[in-house]
């Protein structure tokens, strides 16, 4: 398969491979300050530095915000 041929099978409108920390309160209603505090206590997602901007690969941060979800007690039971 040349670059033709991968250029050819793109879908239409491709998703994104990374986003910027500033994308994520409209992308994931997470703040950017938020998501900065997590990088300083070491409890956020994997991050990469790009130049100046701080990026988030799309697969890594939902792994991460899967893997930590928010327990709440059940309605069952009249609680």
């Amino acid at each position: 398969m040349d670059e033709y041929d991968l250029i050819n099978n793109l879908p239409d409108n491709p998703q994104p491979l990374f986003f910027r920390r500033t994308d994520a309160k409209k992308l994931f209603g997470i703040s950017p300050r938020q998501l900065e505090n997590l990088a300083m206590e070491r409890k956020g997602p994997p991050y990469y530095r790009c130049g100046k901007f701080t990026i988030y690969s799309v697969t890594d941060f939902v792994e991460w915000l899967t893997q930590h979800p928010i327990k709440t007690k059940s309605r069952e039971g009249g609680q």
